[in-house]
């Protein structure tokens, strides 16, 4: 393997905490680099037609992009609010914030799938009053993001999801010398050595199960199941040229010509490597992809909880989705913002035929952190590291 193959020499307990940090970074850095909202809103005078109860400062915790700058200024000036924003660099930069004796205030903060299990056994969530997020309505937001079970359980709404994307087979039309339509394409004799994997558990481990045949399991799979599932991927590791630890890094190998294809990758690759003059093209194969969703909620450590609800409802606001939507390079979850959109940012999902589109995809948690009955998430990180080590 070259240079830029991961480290899996880590013990095991090393590698679940250094994953658990860096599992969605990556695609954020591709981002336009906005820089962290500590200004705010504090230029005007006060609107007396504005609710009384949203003003003040309003402590949040996102994404690199995500903090909705540029989408929220007028409001927060209307309101007289100042947003002070901390930048995630990964998802325990937000646990670090609300867990323990030296938790701090945070008025909202985003969640990804997966994580959503981890903070309930934490008790950090604060149940939420969807009436005051009137966004959020089953009319008006996509099915699977409306009271989807990530963000909705014990017939409560926890969390509020806002933003998603797709991770799915990217390729090089021109060096892959052969049409891909599904996983077993990237099996050609043409594509040997020419396929990369990029270690990302949040979306790759959930496309693995579907592609081995485990997809209605995962992640509550058997150790026998997951031995079974190795051996089975075993095929695609012999058309592998590298197993990548970024999505910078599947960028730089698709603009270097050193790739053909690429497992599962953040599907807004193809418009990176467009700006090195790389065609890439992502593909909706037959097996479908792997979502990643993003949500805010409110810590049991808020205090602007008013504020919280406000500028959670204006993260669905349509104009607000369709222009996160293009910033962010990701997808929306409000049906009335796919009009607002422009044609590139459109064309990132089908949103013509989502209902279809939406059949072969499921929104994956994690496998458990431990269980007797099912491969933990420690059993998959070693059988994962064996598998890029060629056992």
């Amino acid at each position: 393997m070259n240079s830029k193959t991961t480290d899996n020499n880590l013990p095991t307990k090393a590698r679940t905490a250094e994953l658990l940090d860096s599992i969605m970074l990556d695609r954020r850095r591709f981002l336009m680099g906005s820089a962290a909202l500590t200004a705010g809103a504090t230029l005007g005078a006060w609107v007396p037609e504005a609710r009384a109860e949203i003003g003040g400062n309003l402590e949040i915790m996102a994404w690199e992009g995500y903090t909705m700058e540029k989408e929220t200024e007028e409001w927060r000036k209307q309101h007289n609010l100042t947003v002070r924003a901390a930048i995630m660099a990964s998802q325990d930069d937000v646990t670090a914030k609300i867990v323990g004796d030296n938790a701090v205030r945070l008025d909202a903060a985003e969640y990804s799938n997966g994580y959503n299990a981890i903070y309930n056994e934490l008790k950090v969530l604060t149940p939420l009053d969807t009436s005051k997020v009137p966004n959020y309505t089953k009319e008006d937001i996509y099915p699977p993001f409306y009271q989807g079970d990530m963000w909705h359980w014990d017939e409560t709404q926890w969390a509020i999801p806002w933003c998603w994307g797709l991770d799915t087979i990217v390729i090089n039309p021109e060096l892959a010398g052969t049409e891909v339509k599904s996983y077993t394409d990237l099996l050609k004799p043409e594509l040997k050595g020419k396929v990369a994997f990029l270690d990302n558990p949040l979306t790759l481990w959930p496309q693995i199960a579907k592609v081995t045949g485990y997809g209605d399991k995962f992640p509550n799979m058997t150790k026998d199941e997951l031995t079974d599932c190795m051996e089975k991927l075993k095929p695609y590791r012999d058309q592998t040229k590298v197993f990548a630890s970024s999505n910078g890094d599947v960028i730089s190998l698709f603009a270097s010509g050193e790739i053909a294809a690429c497992f599962c990758v953040w599907s807004a690759v193809p418009l990176e490597t467009a700006k090195q003059n790389v065609k890439t093209v992502a593909i909706y194969p037959t097996e479908g992809g792997a979502v990643w969703a993003d949500a805010w909620f409110i810590p049991k450590n808020a205090e602007n909880i008013d504020s919280a609800y406000a500028y959670i409802n204006q993260a669905l606001d349509p104009q607000v989705q369709a222009s996160v939507s293009k910033t962010a390079v990701c997808s929306t979850v409000s049906k009335k913002a796919v009009p607002l959109m422009d044609e590139t940012t459109k064309a990132l999902f089908d949103y013509a035929n989502f209902d279809e589109q939406f059949k072969h995809i499921r929104i994956y948690g994690q496998p458990p952190r431990t269980s007797d009955q099912y491969a933990t998430y420690d059993d998959w990180l070693q059988v994962w590291a064996d598998f890029r080590q060629g056992f």
